[in-house]
């Protein structure tokens, strides 16, 4: 069963009542469904920073790593500047095409 939602539009500024309402709901849902942390994203051994420094270090240019992986060349130069995350099944076309595989430390 699908939930629809409908939009509400407001066609006058908010009470002080209803604002506080919105608030206390905006925390209760902050408080049971919290936001994503990424404390691990920006470490050096982060899966995503070795892919970046791989594909920086490539002997391939972006548009070369593009073609033979299938991936967008703007998606890996907004994945190499930070603005976008990849998803998994894009790191692993990359790390294909760089040649790259999983391993771990023993």
């Amino acid at each position: 069963m699908v939930k629809k939602f409908n939009r509400e539009f407001r066609n006058r500024e908010l009470t002080a009542d209803e604002i506080s309402r919105d608030e206390d709901v905006r925390r209760k849902v902050q408080q049971e469904f919290p936001p994503a942390r990424h404390a691990q994203s920006g470490s050096p051994d982060s899966l995503s920073e070795t892919l970046k420094r791989a594909i920086r270090d490539s002997d391939q240019s972006e548009y070369q790593i593009a073609k033979s992986s299938g991936v967008s060349q703007i998606v890996i130069s907004r994945f190499l500047s930070g603005e976008r995350d990849i998803r998994m099944a894009t790191a692993d076309r990359l790390a294909i095409a760089l040649g790259l595989k999983l391993g771990a430390e023993t």
